[in-house]
């Protein structure tokens, strides 16, 4: 068995409206995840969602705003972990699961890139995950005074000097 599992946090329609979550290159991170995830089945890697529900569930219940995006959809027996908090691994059962399927090896996409996408992949590295992070498929809120592709240049920089793999989608070994 691959250890390897495509972990989605966060793309959830309430975080992507009225403003959307540019990625390196634009507007893209719904097409960018469907993508992955599509490559992540029909090679056989399992495939995890993340949603964020917020510590006091103001993000939890059946709002389809709230859920994952619907162009996302989890298939049948997919994993959706809700978390309280940016870490898609604290007070969560996202751990268990990944060892339940013998994951070691996370490939990460999702948003928001300086929240909670750093702080999973972070937290994955001080428990011991090899992490690969999707380097166009993790998008962030435009700033007044930054680019988004400035922050997620930044953050990639960063997550290469802890030992993170970085790889552009099209150079992501996902075949079957």
């Amino acid at each position: 068995m691959d250890p390897r599992g495509l972990l989605v946090i966060d793309v959830q329609p309430v975080f992507m409206a009225p403003e959307p979550m540019w990625t390196r290159d634009g507007d893209d991170l719904v097409q960018k995840c469907a993508s992955l995830i599509g490559r992540a089945r029909r090679s056989g890697v399992p495939v995890l969602f993340v949603r964020h529900v917020g510590e006091s569930g103001q993000y939890g219940g059946d709002d389809p705003r709230f859920g994952i995006h619907p162009d996302l959809a989890p298939a049948t027996g997919e994993p959706i972990v809700e978390k309280p908090f940016g870490s898609a691994f604290m007070r969560t059962n996202l751990e268990a699961l990944l060892r339940g399927r013998g994951i070691r090896r996370l490939i990460v996409c999702g948003l928001a890139t300086p929240g909670c996408v750093n702080v999973t992949v972070l937290h994955a590295r001080c428990l011991g995950y090899e992490v690969t992070v999707v380097a166009d498929a993790h998008a962030t809120p435009a700033a007044p005074d930054v680019l988004p592709g400035e922050v997620i240049a930044a953050f990639n920089e960063t997550w290469e000097r802890i030992g993170v793999t970085v790889i552009p989608a099209a150079l992501l070994p996902l075949q079957p």
